[in-house]
């Protein structure tokens, strides 16, 4: 049994790296940060991660529990009394992990690590790709999210593949998780997922995804459109913002299909309203199937919501929108 363990505390990391080793539990690595729980995880694959709510109880959380349902390592969480409990979105994203005391007992500590090793995430079915129409070379896919985000996305982007249009996404998580969200959503799909960067012309196949905190993302109207970078202040709270990037493509809004999910707040509310009054046709994920049903729920209620949908039937209505857009 190899385990991995975390905590911010220094000492207390040591505390807990003596208890395992007394119990004759192999501990591969401590560590102090969340990044180095994910890149150690996702280079060695231990068999069970064991960490406290201090290292869990944050917006990122949600990718690497993502991760560890994807590559079947367990995951244990320790939890003091005064604090917070993990979010639902983690909890949703692998609802495998364990959330225990920390002040268990021995005993009942091995027995939760043992099984919670190797438990394996199903894979999404392979999808076949929509049949080709008249291609419309401007045709482009755009998509926000937040909270509950990596999780509906993992269920989305199965559905695209090489033929897919230009697909433009702002998911809200921290900076320093933008190269491994990315590396974690182009593993489940034949689509190429890559960064957003600056004067970048939209290519079918291809999947930019705008994360981290340092920019907005913007399209800029042509033929291909291309990506704009900017460093303008938070908008909705946020950068990189749902709402910049969709009020970007109002311009173009009778190529796009668009799509916002899980998340709290209004981000994208306004932006995807002007979209559809502008003749995009837009998406919404509904309530029961939301995270967090904060930006749908106001995106709806502006009137910017053509059609609301569970989150396993967006990414097929997205490319036959799509599909049906091309064909017009």
């Amino acid at each position: 049994m190899r385990i991995l363990i975390a905590h911010r505390s220094v000492i207390l990391l040591g505390q807990l790296q003596r208890r395992l080793e007394r119990l004759k539990i192999d501990v591969m690595r401590a560590a102090t940060e969340l990044t180095e729980v994910y890149d150690f995880a996702e280079h060695h694959e231990p068999d069970c991660v064991l960490l406290t709510t201090d290292i869990a109880d944050c917006p990122e959380f949600e990718l690497l529990a993502t991760l560890f349902g994807i590559m079947g390592i367990g995951c244990v969480v320790l939890a003091t009394p005064n604090q917070a409990q993990l979010t639902n979105a983690a909890l949703k994203a692998n609802p495998a992990i364990r959330v225990l005391p920390a002040n268990v007992s021995d005993s009942d500590l091995i027995a939760a690590l043992v099984p919670s090793g190797r438990r394996q995430h199903p894979k999404a079915p392979a999808v076949a790709p929509a049949p080709a129409g008249r291609v419309d070379p401007r045709s482009t896919i755009l998509i926000g999210s937040s909270t509950g985000g990596i999780d509906a996305l993992m269920q989305i982007l199965p559905h695209f593949h090489p033929g897919a249009p230009p697909t433009v996404i702002v998911q809200h998580t921290g900076g320093n998780f933008a190269a491994s969200l990315i590396r974690l959503l182009d593993g489940v799909t034949t689509a190429k997922v890559v960064a957003a960067t600056p004067d970048t012309a939209l290519q079918r196949g291809h999947v930019y995804l705008a994360s981290g905190d340092t920019h907005h993302v913007r399209l800029i109207n042509g033929s291909p459109a291309r990506i704009k970078l900017d460093e303008a202040p938070r908008r909705s709270g946020h950068r990189p913002s749902v709402d910049t990037l969709f009020l970007s493509a109002v311009p173009l809004a009778s190529h796009v299909t668009a799509a916002i999910l899980t998340g709290m707040g209004r981000d994208g509310a306004e932006g995807i309203t002007a979209l559809r009054a502008a003749g995009a046709r837009t998406f919404g994920q509904d309530e029961a199937s939301c995270i967090v049903y904060g930006m749908p729920r106001v995106a709806k209620s502006l009137g910017g919501i053509e059609t609301e949908l569970p989150i396993h039937q967006i990414g097929p209505s997205l490319l036959r929108a799509s599909q049906q857009r091309q064909r017009a």
